[in-house]
């Protein structure tokens, strides 16, 4: 799951003044791609928390762990010091581990919303306001992935679903509506499978069983189009991340997925490759087996984001003649991989609700980045919210 630049590369990167990439490794976009972020960078967290608390704040360790340098950007751009939560706080899921949980507000059910795994929760900043109308919304950052603790093991399914139930259960929320992104998937199948009363309905953000998806060769990856241009400022970074990935994610989140160097180049990202790894190795089989979806008996609605053979994947039309030769002779076999988890997804089983499907054909990952529009009038439809007067 985890991709390196080849050694000849990564030297020819440093050469050019750009970040050191061997240890900047990226994590793939677990549906269909490359993820090029991990965590997210530091912040005196403080800062955002309001004067009181609805409960105890425990500070996480990995506060301190995040201080180094930043671009001014990341200490002055809205929406990192502006976003109107209605707290930030720690919560405790195991000895040495706590998890961060941002609170956007609002009243009635909660809903909950569950990361891919190279993010943390700020990448929901702007996402979350569509449903505060309707929802208590929160969002958890998953351990491993700053500014929640680092752990040095629990990155397997069950783990990281319990820590969710554990996280719902400080918070006093016995049921919500479940909402995930990418890897986040997996968490939501078993939260629905291993703690049913807790689950209301269930929105998987082009969030396909990933348990097979590297049993068979990999396109080729974008990390080699990455310059030392791109990575000379967090602006340059986001620009070329979007020309070759399709995304464009909020300021806050990107400054905590990566460490920035005295001069505001992009050096690393903020999670060690051993969790990296520990997450991927959780997520796949054998550790973890394909999801029977006969085993859901909540409302589910899948939002895919396929790739098809006119649009390919973004970062394509950049690669060299070679590797798009690579590229077409691998991404058939891609394709009919994505066909057959979006068919099991939609599959109807007795007892069961039947689940619903909506595409985006080839629309980037980032489904509810790029495609929010659409995105949010399917999860309302979903959810029961009338689109009527707005």
């Amino acid at each position: 799951m985890l991709k390196r630049l080849p050694v000849s590369g990564r030297a020819a990167l440093r050469k050019r003044g750009g970040a050191d990439l061997d240890s900047m490794s990226r994590e793939v976009f677990p549906n269909w791609g490359y993820q090029m972020r991990q965590s997210k960078l530091w912040e005196p967290l403080v800062k955002l928390l309001p004067p009181m608390l609805l409960f105890t704040l425990c500070l996480s360790s990995a506060t301190q762990a995040i201080a180094g340098h930043k671009p001014p950007s990341c200490i002055d751009t809205p929406p990192y010091d502006t976003t109107p939560y209605k707290a930030e706080r720690f919560v405790r899921v195991a000895p040495g581990v706590k998890l961060e949980v941002l609170d956007w507000g609002g009243s009635g059910k909660v809903m909950v919303l569950l990361t891919g795994s190279g993010d943390n929760a700020h990448v929901f900043d702007y996402f979350a306001f569509q449903f505060t109308n309707y929802f208590h919304v929160i969002g958890i950052t998953r351990r491993g992935w700053l500014p929640s603790s680092q752990p040095k093991n629990g990155y397997d399914v069950e783990t990281r679903a319990a820590d969710d139930i554990k996280v719902l259960d400080a918070l006093g929320i016995k049921k919500a509506v479940f909402v995930g992104h990418s890897t986040a998937g997996s968490e939501l199948s078993n939260i629905a499978v291993k703690y049913p009363s807790y689950v209301d309905k269930l929105v998987y953000l082009d969030a396909a069983d990933i348990s097979e998806r590297f049993t068979f060769p990999d396109v080729p990856d974008p990390f080699s189009l990455f310059t030392g241009t791109d990575t000379r400022s967090l602006f340059s970074f986001q620009a070329s991340y979007a020309r070759l990935t399709g995304v464009r994610e909020p300021i806050a989140a990107i400054c905590l997925s990566y460490r920035f160097d005295k001069d505001g180049r992009v050096a690393d990202t903020s999670t060690p490759e051993s969790i990296k790894s520990q997450l991927s190795a959780g997520t796949n089989i054998p550790a973890n087996p394909p999801t029977n979806w006969a085993d859901i008996k909540v409302p589910r609605l899948g939002i895919f984001a396929p790739p098809t053979a006119e649009s390919k994947i973004p970062w394509y039309w950049y690669l060299s003649p070679a590797d798009q030769a690579v590229f077409d002779e691998r991404f058939p076999r891609l394709l009919r991989w994505y066909s057959d988890v979006i068919s099991k997804f939609g599959e109807e089983h007795p007892e069961s609700p039947k689940p619903v499907v909506y595409l985006l054909p080839g629309a980037p990952h980032y489904v509810y980045i790029n495609n929010e529009a659409e995105v949010v009038r399917q999860m309302r439809n979903f959810l029961g919210i009338s689109l009527a007067g707005n």
